[in-house]
């Protein structure tokens, strides 16, 4: 009895320890919460003396770390972070105590966060102040003067918790060409973010006037550069109008829908027209900032958006295409939904605002005369090789994309509810 007794409770101390251990890996896996997590990284040079102010999300500065207890699924362990239980469950926190104890091992983990280079060798680099947020400020990082004020402020009154946590610092740059091209990659290894967390990283390139931004997503697991170039953020910006429109799948299926729709390519070049005034209105008069706070506003606007594209299908099976003044306003729909995108990629304070809009609106028609030009070529093709098989396949088609539509609209409408 007494052995059984002993194995009972040595059992019973074993899964506490797997428990606990499940707790810590848990905690670990949730370091953000959903929506996009941003990096801001601004650039100067001063008295010849190239400088780097960042603004990041805590967990990215120990991103190491927490990509090898997901992949080893062992806790977090850091001199700077401690777990601890709450009421609600349990988390990771900063501890600044240990930070204020060991302030130059916690620079060397800023510094190497990020590795800045030139002519392909790293620059040497240190730390001339930090401060670690218990939130992101509410004041953007597009200024020195705004960057040295954020790290000017005292830090967090109490140690706030890791996945909230933001960190200002500047970094010092060894380097015999301030004004020469900058390489910027990560210094650590990626962490793995979640389903519904994504990352960009705004970079902003002070050494020139006005200053030249950019957005580049992920990590920065491959070496990104900045240049100076306002070119280089056109191109750039033009190219992130392309991607969105290539990868957002709701207003892919519009314009197969219009094109499917519409027998006439003079009628489909008018339609397309009047859509595209509608984006480019509401794209650039949104994101300047005549979008409403409503809770339950942007919701709203995916589900449109969604009503939009079955509407187009349905009217494309019944060989009715709709007129000007409908795509009109199916355009203002979709354009507040481009802002949104625009949004989380470029600051409405950014420098090179207006250029940077009107590239990502060239990169949205160029994309969309991508997607009309594939489906008309696809129907060209089939009209000669098997025109039997076109308006099975293009019905087909369309009711597949009825449905689908359906669906998206059921579901934001869910979210709509939810955000009343």
């Amino acid at each position: 009895m007494p052995l059984i007794v002993t194995f009972f409770r040595i059992g019973r101390v074993g899964c506490a320890g797997v428990f606990i251990c499940f707790l810590c890996l848990a905690s670990a896996f949730a370091h953000f919460s959903e929506g996009t997590k941003v990096r801001t990284v601004l650039v100067t040079k001063e008295n010849g003396t190239l400088t780097a102010f960042v603004r990041v999300p805590a967990p990215l500065v120990f991103s190491d770390l927490i990509g090898r207890s997901q992949v080893e699924q062992v806790p977090l362990v850091s001199p700077y972070l401690r777990f601890e239980r709450t009421s609600g469950g349990s988390r990771y926190v900063v501890d600044m105590t240990a930070i204020a104890a060991d302030q130059g091992g916690f620079e060397d983990r800023l510094v190497n966060a990020l590795k800045f280079s030139q002519a392909g060798l790293d620059l040497e680099a240190g730390i001339a102040g930090f401060a670690v947020h218990a939130r992101r400020p509410d004041h953007a990082l597009t200024s020195v003067e705004a960057a040295r004020s954020a790290i000017s402020k005292a830090g967090a009154p109490q140690d706030p918790a890791f996945g909230e946590a933001v960190i200002d610092y500047e970094v010092r740059l060894t380097s015999n060409d301030s004004s020469g091209i900058l390489g910027l990659r990560s210094g650590y290894a990626p962490l793995l973010p979640g389903p519904g967390i994504s990352i960009d990283n705004h970079l902003l390139d002070a050494r020139t006037e006005p200053p030249v931004s950019a957005t580049v997503p992920g990590q920065l697991e491959t070496k990104v550069f900045m240049d100076g170039s306002r070119l280089s953020t056109f191109i750039h910006f033009g190219q992130q109008g392309v991607l969105h429109i290539l990868e957002g799948l709701d207003h892919v299926l519009l314009v197969v829908a219009m094109a499917l729709g519409v027998g006439s390519i003079r009628k489909l070049v008018w339609l397309v027209t009047a859509f595209t005034v509608g984006h480019s209105v509401t794209l650039i008069l949104t994101f300047l900032g005549a979008t409403p706070s409503w809770p339950w506003f942007i919701p709203a606007v995916e589900a449109a958006i969604a009503a939009s594209v079955l509407y187009a299908a349905v009217a494309a099976m019944v060989r009715r295409s709709g007129s000007i003044v409908v795509f009109g306003a199916i355009g203002l729909l979709h354009g507040l939904g481009f802002s949104f995108v625009l949004g989380d990629i470029l600051g409405r304070d950014a420098p090179d605002l207006l250029p940077a809009l009107l590239a990502f609106n060239i990169g949205i028609e160029v994309g969309q005369l991508v997607i009309l030009t594939a489906t008309l070529s696809l129907v060209l093709v089939l009209k000669r090789l098997a025109e039997p098989a076109l308006n099975p396949m293009r019905m087909g088609a369309l009711a597949g994309i009825s449905i689908l539509a359906t669906v998206w609209f059921t579901e934001r409408l869910q979210g709509v509810a939810a955000s009343v």
